[in-house]
């Protein structure tokens, strides 16, 4: 899989002068990125930002502070490689803040990859005073065979060690951006990791890539879900996930449960399960 800007065919950097250069670098921390998120806001994520200013929340959040968390996600993105949109990460941030009134909110986060996301997630689970629990083998993708083939048809094999964040290099971003003092982080593959989960779970996002792993972590934290408890997967826009979604058997006979709603299964790559 491949993110980035292409460059232009005849674009030759070689020929630019050193400022010219530096503005039109395409990494974490460069005037280009800053300048994606600023059209982003405008466009692609506008509709989620609307509409997290105007939500009502079951506790005292001002739209000051909202604000502030807005500009804080965007710095995060500004700074730091993630694979998902502002409007994602906003819709997650919704269903956590919606909990706000509870005691003991507890999200987990499958998957954290550079740690992004997990900064993030940490801001909000900060502001309604709950708990984030990390689960990463912090070594990237584990040596696998699977095989898998994407919504439009296209192949697509993940190898072993991408997408990787060291424990230590996603701590000091947490410590950076996020709120390091709500995060709880567990090493090691989810095989092993999630095998006595017992916490009872108010969100869960998935970001895994591997069928696999998927399977694991629904098998091993939906059960623990709270009453109108929510889960969301990252992964949707592989046809593999699909299918484990689809299958009704998969539910009612290994998690002896009914099979969740799922808006845009098969069609969106972010996708929300529910209960």
């Amino acid at each position: 899989m491949t993110f980035g800007v292409r460059m232009a065919p005849d674009s030759n950097p070689g020929k630019w002068s050193k400022p010219q250069r530096r503005f039109f670098k395409r990494g974490a921390g460069t005037n280009f990125r800053k300048i994606q998120s600023i059209k982003f806001l405008l466009t692609r994520d506008r509709t989620a930002v609307v509409k997290f200013l105007a939500a009502k929340y079951p506790f005292e959040f001002s739209r000051r502070q909202r604000f502030r968390l807005l500009k804080d996600l965007i710095n995060i993105t500004n700074n730091m490689r993630g694979y998902h949109t502002l409007a994602e990460i906003l819709t997650v941030c919704d269903r956590i803040f919606r909990r706000g009134d509870r005691k003991d909110i507890v999200v987990v986060e499958a998957g954290s990859g550079s740690g992004s996301s997990t900064a993030k997630l940490s801001l909000a689970t900060q502001i309604v005073g709950g708990r984030l629990l990390v689960y990463d083998s912090f070594r990237g993708i584990p040596k696998n065979d699977e095989q898998h083939e994407l919504l439009d048809g296209r192949s697509l094999q993940f190898i072993r060690g991408a997408f990787k964040g060291r424990i230590t290099a996603v701590k000091k971003r947490v410590n950076e951006y996020g709120a390091p003092e709500v995060c709880t982080y567990t090493k090691g593959l989810f095989q092993d990791t999630l095998i006595d989960f017992d916490e009872a779970v108010d969100v869960l996002l998935v970001d895994v890539d591997l069928i696999s792993s998927t399977q694991t972590c629904i098998e091993q934290i939906v059960p623990h879900l709270k009453p109108q408890g929510v889960v969301f997967s990252q992964d949707g826009h592989l046809r593999a996930t699909v299918d484990l979604f689809e299958n009704d058997r998969f539910w009612r006979e290994k998690l002896k449960i009914e099979p969740p709603q799922i808006p845009g299964l098969g069609t969106e790559k972010f996708l929300e399960l529910i209960f």
